[in-house]
């Protein structure tokens, strides 16, 4: 259960961000703040787990 876990929070955020993208180009809201504030958070998400991913396999130029 515990190997699910990861990708299916992946996919989460990917589901997300895609959900906020759609917002903020079609949307006519007077604030985006939720959307690319769900944004930059995946950004950190997914930043971290490709610098620890990197750092753990040393196959960052190979």
């Amino acid at each position: 259960m515990k190997r699910a876990s990861l990708p299916a929070a992946l996919l989460a955020f990917l589901l997300l961000d895609w959900l906020a993208l759609d917002d903020i180009t079609t949307g006519n809201q007077p604030s985006f703040f939720w959307e690319y504030s769900m944004i930059i958070a995946s950004i950190v998400v997914f930043g971290v787990i490709g610098f620890f991913y990197f750092k753990t396999s040393g196959n960052l130029h190979n």
